[in-house]
């Protein structure tokens, strides 16, 4: 006949680890699950346990009723996915962990550069170029960029014959611009002599990062706003 304090350890051991028959078996029921704290106790993915587990049902077992091997297997197999699944999820907090360091490495590195945004507005340093994309509409057969300054005034006016344009900051005349924010407008004319206006993409300055934001890791962007570094993103070399 086996002791109280043998029942009570087993009884125990089957209440934390044991598998939903094997507790209906033993009489341990789910309320048990439950330490001197008042706090549920975790499943522990450690062969150890599970051992401890299996040798005190050996030695409590009735003799005359020994413990099924199916019992046995099917004990075996929950403890093995447990330990599979606690693997898994501990590899995936690895993965993500990097992830996030590693983005938010990429997205340190970008503070300065200027990245490609749709708008129609840009700031102009003197002596150096704007780069200027567009994207031509399929009836087009004339397509124009218009250049303003900050008080409208047209400063050149060009015809494009690719979508990709470098202003090299001089008006029409040859003069180079003074510093500043400037417009730029490109518009598209069809055979009927109908004009659109066109989506415009300019460079604008990166000036910080955050870090795991409620976006997720997101750029700040000069005159702009935010953007996902998740986002096809298009820099400036």
């Amino acid at each position: 006949m086996s002791n109280v304090s043998s029942n009570s350890a087993l009884s125990n051991l089957i209440s934390q680890y044991g598998t939903d028959k094997a507790k209906a078996k033993s009489g341990v029921g789910e309320d048990t699950n439950v330490g001197q704290s008042g706090s549920s106790t975790s499943p522990l993915a450690d062969q150890d346990v599970f051992m401890k587990l299996y040798i005190e049902q050996l030695k409590n077992q009735d003799p005359t009723s020994p413990q099924e091997t199916g019992d046995m297997v099917s004990q075996m197999a929950q403890f093995s996915s447990l330990e599979q699944l606690t693997s898994m999820a501990s590899q995936m907090s690895s993965m993500s962990e990097s992830l996030i360091s590693s983005q938010a490495l990429t997205a340190s590195t970008l503070v300065g550069s200027y990245v490609y945004v749709e708008q129609d507005k840009a700031a102009v340093t003197e002596g150096s170029a704007t780069f200027v994309k567009t994207s031509f509409t399929d009836d087009s057969v004339a397509n124009t960029l218009s250049i303003y300054d900050r008080s409208g005034n047209l400063v050149k006016s060009t015809a494009l014959t690719d979508e990709e344009f470098v202003w090299d900051g001089r008006d029409a005349e040859g003069n180079p611009v003074e510093e500043g924010i400037y417009s730029f407008i490109a518009t598209s004319t069809n055979s009927a002599g109908e004009v659109t206006k066109l989506s415009t993409m300019l460079p604008a300055r990166i000036n910080g990062v955050t870090i795991n934001g409620e976006d997720g890791t997101t750029l700040n962007v000069a005159d702009y706003g935010k953007l996902a570094l998740t986002d096809e993103l298009e820099i400036l070399g």
